[in-house]
């Protein structure tokens, strides 16, 4: 330890007395860190840090699909698996919901919340209460269920972290609710929109109305798989009571890890990519540093020679050397570190697509320290072995014979064009990449949406009850589409807004699938079609700019003593309705409640004309479903969304927006309020993020390339300055000695983009799944990336060439 001590100070003295060497160097691994710690620390809080709840790995998520397609449950089919399975611990149900609470000051205040089975903080996620207790079985109960849980930031917030809050009512939609406890502060606090629990205990066979998410705790020794196959045989004979066995077979279930398991796999494997594509970062800065470090030995070959023959081994230079190595890099690390945590942060501030869930937090903590400490100590090691064994073999009589010149030797070159030509295959690797997030980005940014977003701004609504396990009764449909037609008045009556319209579901917000037949053509039984439905008011289509393409939209005549109308998209002709006139078929729609007819009748309605497709995912890459329009007019639906048409900005209308609602629904509230700008905004977050970073951090592989390559070259032409001088004394032009420079870096870089193109074909291979438009060889992407690679390649060598031109022959020779 003493020697490694006294090495270190000797290191640090050397590197202070080359205060130039040692800055490029430390920058060189800095920039290769920095983005290393930034990728690694939203990677460990996303997928491999563990989970803050006890035996977290007995945590699990309960799916169903409907056709592949993962959906919530609903409240009622939960009671079915709790009452039924014995793989769990416990089963607990949880679902979203929002309520008004008036606070000390009377003020009212809108507040989202979970609405939780007992047990689901203590038993489900074994957290230990901060005050009071869980909810007790039977709380969720008619009857019984005006009790409520606090969030810690709630309690300390509102309450001010008043103990005494235990047992006393606050007021919920105007109705006393008893705090029973308050959640310990910690994940659960970092859940955006929850602040507070209601109780909730959904009971077989009894509709409520609620859909939420399942989330279990396995029994010691079951297994996920175990749990899957029991809860899929419930659930196929649940599913066969409400809808048949054909339709049965439609329905499946999964049992997955709680972990990350709401994250979307796109954003996941471009993580991924990006710690991938930081690490090819990396390698290119400890090359750019073993190059400095091999030009550096062969200026300190004199030192090394004396110190050689005062009797220092091979070995013992070794170690100083790459003592002096591993010192620089934990110097660049440190560096480093301070740069990934400002890169992490700004990459959460400008991309906030991986925010801080429940579970993860990014941060820079003990397992990122350790990493950029574990990076330091191997890029030191890396990138200081070669340079160290090769300066620490300098042939003693050679070299003192030589005085005070310096030779570089044949192997020191050598190696010196190897990495240059590996940092150059690395860096085309890394642009590759970023040119083909790029080009994936310029294509979804032209997709065709099917409707014109600017101006439009949505909303939904959501229906608040005095109770979770009270819902109101369905009005009559004239009721229903009374009170439709007062809140399109009311909206419509804002300043600056053109049009409103109510819907069922709004575009790029995802779709339900839902049954049909054409009429005259029987449907397999087995497979019968399935398109998207939605009930919408007429003036929707002029709302989002829907371009009708046959026939006519649905118009304000499409009443309930009207025959039964419906439009239909370019998808759903193509699929179902090939070599028929679509104007001339009627389709076979089961609809609860359809105007004077009995709820479940099977009723026909006539196709009235056909739109240009609209994307109807919750992501601009998936495929446009067949979809059919039905009126609300004609099929009143009591739960819908809406939308208005603005000729100003159109948040300046969000608060008469709200206000319309309260007046014209005084038991609805305005939930999720975005312009649909931003709601396509939000499906391009996630190849934002990628291109973003991806073309950041090329660039910073490209500026380490050319630091590479112009390093190389200005110490080869330091080296021969004697030959060149000799080269113009005998006749050589100064361009002749510029072009045979800048041939020498060429032929360093064209090997290394050889190498390169097969990387850029391996990395779209891995990057395809990912991309949209492109294929796994973008040629187009990748020719100009390699173009401007060569270019920077050319003006690195360029400038060393053009200054030793300018050297007077005379004095050159004279210097050596």
């Amino acid at each position: 330890m003493i020697k490694l001590w006294r090495d270190m100070r000797f290191g640090l003295r050397m590197l202070a007395r080359n205060k130039g060497f040692t800055a490029i160097a430390i920058l060189a691994l800095a920039l290769g860190i920095g983005p290393n710690v930034a990728i690694f620390s939203i990677v460990w809080a996303t997928f491999l840090s563990p989970l803050p709840y006890p035996h977290s790995d007995q945590l699990v998520v309960a799916w169903k699909h409907y056709r592949g397609q993962r959906n919530g449950v609903p409240a009622e089919i939960y009671a079915e698996y709790a009452a039924q399975s014995h793989s769990f611990q416990i089963l607990g149900f949880t679902s979203w919901t929002t309520l008004h609470f008036t606070g000390a000051d009377h003020s009212v205040e809108e507040v989202a919340g979970r609405a939780n089975t007992p047990g689901s903080i203590t038993k489900l996620l074994g957290l230990p209460m901060a005050l009071g207790r869980d909810f007790l079985p039977g709380e969720g109960t008619p009857g019984n269920d005006h009790v409520v849980l606090l969030t810690h930031s709630l309690w300390e917030t509102h309450f001010h972290a008043d103990p005494s809050i235990l047992g006393k009512p606050i007021l919920i939609e105007d109705q006393p609710y008893t705090v029973v406890g308050v959640i310990p502060a910690g994940p659960l606090d970092r859940i955006p929109g929850t602040q507070f629990t209601v109780p909730m205990s959904p009971q077989p066979g009894v509709t409520s109305n609620e859909w939420g998410d399942i989330i279990g705790r396995l029994s010691p020794g079951v297994t996920r798989e175990q749990a899957q196959a029991e809860l899929s045989i419930i659930d196929h004979r649940v599913e066969e009571r409400r809808h048949g066995a054909t339709e049965a077979k439609n329905w499946s279930m999964s049992v997955e890890p709680l972990h990350n398991d709401w994250l979307d796999h796109k954003l996941e494997r471009n993580l991924w990519l990006l710690l991938a594509a930081v690490g090819l970062v990396l390698l290119i800065a400890c090359a750019n540093v073993a190059n400095l470090l091999l030009a550096r030995g062969a200026a300190r070959q004199q030192e090394l020679a004396l110190r050689s023959a005062l009797g220092a081994t091979r070995r013992q230079i070794f170690a100083q050397l790459l003592t002096e190595s591993l010192t620089l890099s934990i110097l660049g690390g440190a560096i480093g570190l301070g740069l990934g945590w400002g890169i992490m942060k700004l990459s959460m501030a400008i991309l906030p697509l991986v925010r801080q869930t429940a579970e993860a937090v990014v941060q820079v903590d003990v397992p990122v320290l350790c990493f950029a400490i574990g990076l330091s100590v191997l890029g030191g090691i890396l990138f200081g072995c070669a340079p160290a064994w090769q300066a620490a073999g300098v042939n003693l009589s050679e070299t003192l014979k030589q005085g005070s010149r310096s030779i570089s030797g044949r192997d020191r070159n050598h190696t010196q064009g190897i990495l240059v030509t590996a940092e150059f295959a690395l860096a085309l690797t890394l642009l590759a990449g970023a040119g083909m997030a790029l080009h994936s980005f310029w294509n979804l940014s032209r997709i065709d949406l099917g409707i014109t977003p600017e101006h439009v701004l949505t909303a939904d609504l959501q229906r608040r009850s005095i109770s979770r396990n009270q819902r109101d009764a369905t009005p009559p449909p004239e009721e229903i589409i009374a009170r439709q037609r007062a809140l399109i008045d009311k909206l419509g009556s804002i300043p600056g807004v053109e049009n409103a319209v109510l819907a069922t579901n709004m575009p790029l917000r995802g779709f339900d699938s839902f049954p049909f037949a054409v009429a005259g053509h029987p449907a397999d039984p087995q497979h019968p079609p399935v398109a998207d439905l939605q009930a919408v008011t007429p003036g929707f289509f002029a709302t989002f700019g829907i371009r009708l393409l046959r026939g006519r939209f649905l118009n304000d005549s499409d009443v309930q003593s009207a025959p039964l109308a419906v439009i239909v998209n370019e998808s759903f002709v193509r699929r179902y309705l090939g070599g028929m006139d679509p104007l001339q078929q009627r389709l076979l729609i089961a609809l609860p409640g359809s105007g004077e007819n009995h709820p479940g009748a099977i009723v026909p309605f006539e196709i009235v004309g056909i739109y240009h497709d609209v994307l109807d995912n919750n992501h601009l890459t998936g495929a446009t479903q067949p979809a059919i329009y039905v009126s609300m007019w004609q099929v009143p639906v009591p739960y819908f969304s809406i939308a208005v048409r603005t000729a100003l900005d159109p948040g300046s209308v969000s608060s008469g927006m709200r206000a319309a609602v309260a007046q014209a629904e005084p038991n609805t509230t305005v939930a999720d309020l975005q312009t649909m700008n931003e709601v396509v905004e939000s499906q391009l977050t996630s190849d934002r993020f990628g291109m973003v970073l991806f073309g950041s951090f090329a660039g910073i592989a490209l500026l380490l390339a050319a630091l590479g390559i112009y390093g190389v070259m200005s110490f080869a032409v330091a080296q021969r300055t004697h030959e060149m001088g000799l080269r113009m004394a005998l006749g050589a032009q100064k361009s002749d000695v510029v072009a045979m420079v800048v041939r020498g870096g060429i032929r360093l870089a064209l090997p290394g983009m050889a190498l390169g193109l097969i990387g850029a074909f391996a990395l779209g291979q891995l990057m395809h799944s990912t991309l949209y438009g492109v294929g796994s060889v973008d040629f187009l992407s990748t020719l100009l990336v390699a173009a401007l690679l060569l270019a920077v390649a050319v003006f690195a060598c360029w400038l060393p060439a053009r200054r030793s031109a300018q050297v007077d022959p005379m004095i050159a020779l004279r210097e050596q």
